[in-house]
């Protein structure tokens, strides 16, 4: 019985409102025809295989609006200054989709203000090793109150546990989401 509850617990401590780094976006958009149509020729020999399996096995699930993914103006910015058109339509795409699930809580509040707390921190020196565009996405994560940041981002991700514990968001690569998805994955299937 005791085990079952924590079960609960731990399903309910899923981060389901994500923020999807550009890379993770580019990624989405690069193998989509492996993540979206199960063509694994696509992958045999890239560096992040591991990551892009795990972006399949996420975006596979039926999630039915368990879970969000966010994007921002500055994920948007970033993808504009690649100048790839249909990198900027993907994401575009995706922007829609955030939207979508901002609008469906329509007489509940999206936000709590709670993110918005945690603004200061995000300029201490401190976070000097973020990169510019690096520490805009996470501050907007922040600000649009994310459980998680989703990247393959190795700087950003080397420093998750510093991260989490300033900022109180975690930062994962797919595998690792993945890995805490997968235990309740038959639940979306």
């Amino acid at each position: 019985m005791i085990q079952n509850h924590n079960s609960v617990c731990d399903f309910e401590s899923l981060p389901s409102r994500i923020f999807l780094d550009s890379n993770i976006l580019q990624n989405l958009q690069k193998y989509g025809k492996y993540i979206w149509d199960n063509n694994i020729d696509i992958i045999d020999n890239i560096k992040e295989r591991r990551n892009i399996i795990a972006l399949h096995d996420i975006f596979s699930l039926n999630f039915r609006n368990s879970f969000e993914f966010a994007l921002s103006q500055n994920s948007i910015k970033e993808v504009f200054d690649k100048g790839d058109k249909s990198y900027l339509q993907w994401a575009f795409d995706v922007l829609d989709y955030w939207m979508s699930c901002i609008d469906e809580y329509r007489n509940s509040e999206a936000f709590s203000g709670e993110g918005e707390k945690l603004l200061e921190k995000i300029n201490e020196e401190c976070f000097n090793y973020l990169s510019k565009k690096d520490k805009a996405l996470i501050f907007d994560a922040i600000v649009l109150e994310c459980d998680a940041f989703l990247t393959m981002d190795i700087k950003v991700w080397k420093n998750r546990k510093h991260i989490e514990s300033k900022l109180g968001i975690k930062v994962f690569q797919p595998y690792e989401y993945w890995e805490i998805l997968r235990p309740f994955a038959a639940l979306w299937t």
